[in-house]
């Protein structure tokens, strides 16, 4: 039985299709156990800083010391889990463009100090959204959801209840991710 070159082609371009699929999918379940962690911790700090108001820059600064920690543990574990040099490549390109962003964010409020608090919280919530906004137009549209939802969250807060700015955009922000990082594993 001979195949046909209509046939042969479709049958290639379907194996690309499952391929570019499952590498995505791959990818979401790698995502997943980082935006399980910052939305866990970015809850406890909004909550710990709206039960103590007196010293909110320890309570994110230690959160965020936590935060880096676990996510360091989290991309040394997926480095060893990704078989492939491409893979962790690719790992290590996350975990420095990680790095730059978070330079952007201390010198920028170095340069821009002093801010407010709830300034400060939308600057860091805006430039998450935007960061996963941005993931989503290169690598999965999951990520560009999570990215809107956030900022989404984050703006109608500003502008309908700023008043409770730092309680509600720490819960909203933190279930966001959250509810990303289930949505993203359930692949």
């Amino acid at each position: 039985m001979s195949v046909s070159k209509d046939d042969a082609s479709s049958a290639l371009y379907d194996v690309e299709a499952t391929e570019r699929r499952s590498r995505t999918l791959f990818g979401y379940g790698l995502a997943s156990p980082y935006l399980l962690l910052w939305g866990a911790l970015w809850i406890v700090a909004g909550a710990a800083d709206a039960l103590s108001t007196a010293n909110p820059g320890i309570v994110w600064g230690v959160v965020d010391i936590v935060g880096l920690l676990g996510t360091a543990y989290l991309i040394v574990r997926h480095a060893r889990r990704c078989g492939e040099p491409g893979d962790r490549v690719r790992l290590l390109r996350y975990a420095g463009s990680t790095a730059v962003l978070a330079a952007f964010m201390g010198l920028t409020l170095m340069i821009f100090a002093p801010i407010s608090g709830g300034k400060v919280l939308m600057f860091f919530t805006l430039l998450v959204a935007a960061g996963y906004a941005i993931a989503g137009c290169w690598i999965g549209l999951r990520y560009a959801v999570v990215g809107v939802a956030l900022g989404g969250l984050a703006v109608g807060v500003f502008v309908l209840v700023p008043a409770h700015l730092h309680l509600i955009v720490p819960l909203a922000g933190g279930g966001a991710l959250i509810l990303g990082g289930v949505w993203m594993r359930r692949t």
